[in-house]
């Protein structure tokens, strides 16, 4: 396969998968009135229990700068707080607020309540299947992108 013809089933791919991930999740994170990376931000924080600020955007996938001012739009909301580290003042420690981990918790129950008996009538051989080819996809674009650092 050429290059071209790659790039663009990839971008295709990708695009769809994305689409499909924003029709499907959206809906159900708006109704507490957040965004999607609002959510992914409340989530990582949830199951690591701890972050610094560049340590969430790291994690997802977010410069230090954006995910700073989504923090601070998240304090305000109430579900996160912010504290400074009294022996780093430049690390800022991340922690959900009570708000927060009721905020969490009313995404997992309406996605539960909506999609978990889809999932669980999907065998756990096409859930190995399908993480398998994912982490196949990453390391094949991994390579590629180390390719064009060299």
């Amino acid at each position: 396969m050429n290059s071209m013809v790659f790039k663009k089933e990839m971008w295709d791919f990708l695009r769809t998968i994305s689409e499909y991930m924003d029709s499907t999740f959206r809906p159900i994170v708006e109704e507490q009135g957040l965004t999607m990376m609002q959510t992914r931000i409340l989530v990582e924080i949830k199951q690591i229990g701890h972050h610094t600020v560049g340590s969430v955007g790291t994690a997802i996938g977010l410069a230090s700068g954006n995910a700073s001012a989504m923090c601070k739009k998240l304090e305000k909301l109430g579900l996160i707080q912010r504290i400074r580290n009294p022996e780093d003042e430049r690390c800022v420690n991340l922690t959900l607020t009570n708000l927060g981990v009721v905020t969490v918790q009313k995404i997992g129950d309406a996605l539960e309540a909506k999609y978990g008996s889809f999932l669980e009538n999907k065998p756990e051989d096409e859930f190995r299947a399908v993480i398998a080819g994912m982490k196949k996809l990453s390391s094949f674009i991994q390579e590629m992108s180390e390719l064009s650092h060299k």
